[in-house]
């Protein structure tokens, strides 16, 4: 078992302000469709986000069947960074599994693979590496990643990849999953309104 933690603290400028969380696919929100995903593997699961109370009738009514914490950035609005940061003050597992809310097709098979290698290799990290491309989000992450973020936002350095510059890790690249039958959708997000209309089209 482990963590999973998604962060949902971004201001959506880019979505028209409308919460990415809470857009509905397949008749669930998306936030929620992630939930159900992680829990398949984690006992814990984490949001991170400085307005809770937009979440809160849809936790309300899956609180029963869910174990999920709310936290807020201690460095407020300084990006994935900070919320990697805050979850890992109350992570209750040695690792964490760390998504955006606005990633519709996380994969739970694809992070107990990542799993298994982050702890046979005894590295601080296991990210994706798909077609070359560095995908932060949807990695996995030792809790103790967190003393180190924190030492980052002080000097005031927000970027999440300057967290990779500091750690130990581990890229896991196409082959990696394709080798395991895994399709690469999971690192797919949805930043925009196009995005979106068009993740939808794909579904259909």
């Amino acid at each position: 078992m482990m963590t999973g933690v998604i962060l949902a603290g971004g201001l959506n400028r880019r979505m028209g302000g409308r919460s990415k969380a809470l857009l509905p696919v397949q008749d669930q929100p998306l936030l929620l469709r992630q939930l159900t995903e992680m829990s398949r593997i984690c006992s814990q699961m984490i949001v991170v986000s400085n307005e809770p109370e937009a979440f809160q009738s849809l936790i309300a009514s899956n609180s029963k069947s869910m174990n999920v914490q709310w936290v807020s950035d201690i460095h407020v609005q300084k990006g994935p960074l900070s919320g990697i940061h805050a979850a890992a003050q109350v992570a209750t597992h040695d690792f964490m599994w760390v998504v955006g809310c606005d990633m519709p097709f996380i994969s739970s098979e694809a992070v107990e693979a990542m799993g298994q290698l982050c702890q046979e290799a005894n590295v601080d990290a296991v990210v994706p590496v798909i077609d070359g491309k560095v995908h932060p989000l949807h990695g996995i992450y030792s809790r103790l990643v967190g003393s180190e973020a924190e030492v980052l936002l002080k000097q005031e350095q927000y970027r999440l990849m300057g967290l990779l510059d500091h750690i130990d890790w581990l890229p896991a690249e196409n082959a990696f999953f394709e080798k395991l039958n895994l399709s690469l959708q999971f690192v797919t997000n949805v930043n925009t309104p196009d995005e979106y209309k068009t993740m939808l089209e794909n579904l259909s």
